[in-house]
């Protein structure tokens, strides 16, 4: 019976070299599993580099949305895909672009916060992966079916800028047909935190573009007003005085008992065109601005502008008004000059008065008329074809210093404009 234990061993020990192989083609196995995985991994992020560097050179928002999503698609292999943005004038999310098999068409439709995935994913921030869609209780067949995405699976992540929903990105239906796994939807959020980033970068370019254009036909309305003001005070009124002056020379040879009495005239025309010179040059720089203050500039500035024939023209200005940061008061008085302009050229009044306190952290400005008064909403409507910016100066100009500029108006009942600005504490030692 002895001989016949050798033989068990060998059998044995095969057994035990064949379960380790297995262990080791599993290994083997797992192994090259998680390096495809790392290639996949790797390839994709690359995809992710090659799209944020071409993008990142991108002047302007019109080309960005679309060329970002066609990237999202390309490293997720979908058949369909659109990118939102928040609707600047309400709530909700707005189409776009889109790309794949879905219509053009649909591009400018809306979807509301909590209505369907996408709605869901606006409404609470947090990115969504459906790999049945019709079955999946945040599913809404109208919303979705609005959007033309035909949605059977996807994956859809919100855009956020310094916390701020900005949109949201969604691609769905992968080609070929295949589960959407969670590495995917990791990549699609890094690949919105990027793309969000890079559409406010354009958003931005185009906003100081705006500004530069708005800066340019300021300036330009400034020289043509200029060039009128010049032209029809202080310009005509130094000819006036070199005809006069060539006048009485003729009357010194001719008759000479008129000469007192045009040198008088002459004189009378001199003072008049010094005063209008001199109103010119304050308009342009009120030096008593930067020395006593808004309430004495603009005291000065109505008097300036008073006539024997127009409207009267009232200031009160409350204790409580006192020194601010000379770049605030600046832009007020010029606010201010604007709104009283726009008075005494357009209301056809009898009055205008100029009101001014500071409560509650507020320096409240009124400039108040009793004219004929205008419908509000006609003149916005008409106002890029009547070529005038004055109130869209009115109100950058607050908006720029913090501040509010509102307007009431009515045919028949006048005109108030009201300017609203955060002020602190007031500088009264300076």
């Amino acid at each position: 019976m002895a001989p016949e234990q050798p033989a068990v061993e060998p059998l044995a020990q095969l057994a035990e070299l064949g379960e380790r192989l297995r262990l080791l083609e599993r290994e083997y196995q797992r192994q090259r599993q998680d390096l495809r995985s790392a290639y996949e991994e790797i390839l994709a992020l690359n995809t992710l580099q090659e799209a944020t560097l071409e993008l990142v050179t991108a002047l302007g928002l019109e080309p960005v949305p679309q060329r970002l999503l066609g990237a999202a698609m390309s490293f997720c292999s979908c058949q369909s895909g659109a990118l939102l943005l928040v609707d600047p004038k309400g709530e909700g999310l707005i189409v776009t672009a889109v790309a794949g098999q879905v219509s053009e068409e649909v591009i400018g439709k809306k979807v509301k916060p909590g209505e369907g995935i996408i709605g869901w994913v606006a409404q609470t921030g947090e990115p969504a992966l459906i790999n049945d869609a019709p079955s999946d209780p945040r599913f809404s067949p109208g919303t979705e079916g609005e959007s033309g995405l035909r949605m059977r699976s996807g994956l859809c992540v919100p855009l956020h800028v310094a916390g701020r929903l900005i949109g949201a990105l969604v691609v769905v239906n992968k080609d070929p047909p295949a589960p959407f796994e969670s590495r995917e939807l990791r990549w699609l959020q890094s690949f919105a935190s990027v793309a969000a980033v890079i559409i406010e970068r354009a958003r931005l370019y185009d906003r100081l573009q705006e500004e530069r254009d708005r800066v340019l036909i300021a300036q330009e309305e400034l020289r043509r007003r200029l060039a009128r003001d010049l032209h029809d005070g202080p310009a005509q009124l130094l000819a006036n005085l070199v005809v006069q002056a060539e006048y009485i020379r003729k009357l010194l040879e001719h008759d000479p008992a008129k000469v007192p009495e045009e040198l008088s005239r002459l004189i009378q025309s001199g003072q008049q065109a010094v005063h209008e010179m001199r109103v010119f040059l304050f308009d342009l720089r009120p030096i008593i601005l930067e020395t006593q203050g808004l309430p004495a500039a603009v005291q000065l500035f109505v008097e300036r502008h008073q006539r024997d024939t127009g409207p009267r023209l009232h200031v009160h200005f409350d204790r409580s008004v006192g020194r601010y940061d000379p770049q605030l008061e600046s832009t007020i008085f010029s606010i201010v000059q604007e709104a009283v302009n726009n008075a005494l050229r357009h209301a056809e009044a009898q009055n205008v008065w100029v009101r001014g306190e500071e409560k509650n952290g507020q320096l409240v400005i009124d400039i108040e008329d009793d004219g004929k008064g205008f419908s509000l909403e006609a003149v916005l409507k008409r106002y890029d074809e009547r070529g005038s910016f004055g109130l869209v100066n009115m109100r950058e100009r607050a908006e720029l210093i913090g501040g509010q500029l509102t307007l009431v108006s009515a045919p028949g009942q006048g005109t108030t404009v009201t300017l609203r600005v955060p002020v602190g504490a007031s500088l009264r030692g300076s």
